[in-house]
């Protein structure tokens, strides 16, 4: 660690060169020295979205507007019960106490917002720190505590912003899932359209306070979205709280499950299409990957009428909303791998699909925070003995195959075609398979098909149960 001596008077330049102007008191500098701490290379998180299961969203702004301004939209958040995150400069903190006081009364959060706003990118690992230290001291001397996140005025993090923030025990460095870049200068309308096309639980918000008056009409037309999409306005760091991805990938039981193994020649792959039943019994899967409403939307079906189900899902989409697949978890569902990429496995080289099929499994895992089950199921149901053997070497238990393709992908069809397709071809044992897509007529044709099932005397059950009796039966 090493002391860099900064003159008072450069400290408190720092301080008073805020872009208020409104007159304030002169400003007694924090300190005349900081310690620099060297950092090991260790990067704190960067955060843009939170792992969460619950329909909560954290609204975040960036700066302090004039004082009119920030009156205005306290008052409309207060209006509609929204709590709110703001990242503020310290040298704002420090000169307008009466304000930031107020915003913390009304039970927003305040974090680190940099000590004096500048473009991140351009500074090296010790101005940072610097900028960040001081901000922090601003925050003790001011508001008595030390925040946890920082964010630079542009929302993005730099390296040195990482390194700096775990030198500091700080818990990250906050970006954003959901930036309408309001300094564009839209209209409130425009603003939130942007908003409502990326809206889902655990997203981050960043608006501006200072730049584009339209951020104070935002918050009814926000107010509006969320309360339609069922969702609720909370602080960053209360949305962090109930994250539930808590473990890295190498803490999980079965992270390591698939492997990549060359010497597949001999494998002799598990491939199961249906079950040998006169039971009439069906079971429903589904297949891909899909926006947070169309999850929603099927699981609110199985829930209605209690069926649980085996979702194959892509892994490329899973690790962009993890939660999701967590969530198809807690619902009593099972899950289990449709593929990273989505790619025709007999297409691949040996070496790309094993790559393929591990990098899936460990998206899934991570999602799921537990092992999924070592299931496969081909894109598009396509298989050939080649690739069967080189994806059970890695570790696949069972490739899951079906015996009714609902066609419910094909946007032409409607949900009296796919309600067709699937009650003309099912029996007892039979594997339907449906997908999670968006835009289709499967949450329509979904409840149809139950119904008619139902009255045909049919019941559902997950695709382990009869994997697994197969693989009894094959044994004894």
């Amino acid at each position: 660690m090493r002391r860099l001596k900064i003159s008072s008077l450069l400290v408190a330049f720092f301080l008073a060169g805020c872009q208020s102007t409104t007159p304030v008191d002169p400003i007694q500098p924090i300190d005349s020295s900081i310690e620099i701490k060297e950092h090991d290379g260790t990067m704190s998180d960067v955060i843009s979205h939170a792992g969460i299961i619950s329909p909560e969203v954290a609204l975040t702004f960036n700066g302090l507007a004039d004082n009119e301004t920030m009156q205005r939209l306290l008052n409309v958040l207060d209006q509609f019960d929204m709590k709110a995150t703001f990242f503020l400069e310290g040298m704002r903190v420090a000169q307008e106490p009466v304000l930031v006081k107020d915003i913390l009364a009304r039970g927003h959060e305040i974090e680190n917002g940099t000590l004096t706003f500048p473009d991140m990118k351009d500074l090296d690992y010790e101005e940072t720190f610097k900028e960040i230290f001081l901000a922090n001291q601003v925050f003790e001397e001011q508001l008595g505590y030390t925040p946890h996140y920082v964010r630079s005025r542009s929302g993005d993090a730099t390296d040195n912003m990482r390194l700096a923030t775990e030198a500091l025990n700080m818990k990250g460095v906050v970006e954003s899932s959901i930036n309408p870049s309001d300094r564009n200068m839209q209209s409130a309308q425009e603003i939130i359209d942007y908003i409502g096309r990326f809206l889902n639980s655990g997203s981050v918000i960043h608006l501006n306070t200072y730049i584009n008056p339209a951020i104070v009409d935002v918050i009814p037309l926000l107010a509006q979205l969320t309360d339609e999409k069922g969702y609720t306005m909370t602080t960053l760091t209360k949305m962090m709280e109930k994250q539930y991805q808590v473990k890295s990938l190498e803490e999980i039981d079965g992270y390591d499950a698939i492997q990549l193994n060359p010497d597949y020649e001999n494998v002799k792959p598990n491939i199961f299409y249906r079950k040998n039943t006169s039971k009439k019994e069906i079971a429903l899967t589904f297949d891909d990957w899909a926006s947070e409403e169309r999850i929603k939307e099927v699981l609110d079906v199985l829930g209605k009428f209690n069926i649980k189900s085996t979702f194959f899902l892509i892994g490329k989409g899973v690790e962009k909303n993890p939660q999701l697949a967590r969530l198809i978890l807690e619902q009593g569902h099972e899950v289990a791998s449709h593929s990273y990429n989505h790619v025709d496995v007999t297409t691949m080289t040996p070496e790309d699909l094993q790559e393929d099929v591990m990098k899936a499994h460990r998206a899934l895992t991570h999602a799921l925070q537990e092992s999924p089950l070592l299931y496969f199921r081909p894109t598009q149901g396509v298989i050939d003995d080649k690739s069967a053997k080189t994806i059970a070497a890695t570790g696949v238990k069972s490739i899951a195959m079906y015996d009714i393709a609902s066609f419910d992908w094909n946007l032409d069809y409607t949900a009296q075609d796919i309600y067709n397709r699937v009650i003309s071809k099912a029996a007892p044992g039979k594997v339907v398979v449906m997908h999670i897509l968006d835009g289709t007529k499967t949450v329509e044709a979904l409840p149809l098909i139950i119904e008619q099932l139902q009255s045909e005397g049919y019941s559902f059950t997950k695709m382990s149960t009869w994997i697994e009796e197969d693989s009894n039966e094959k044994v004894n």
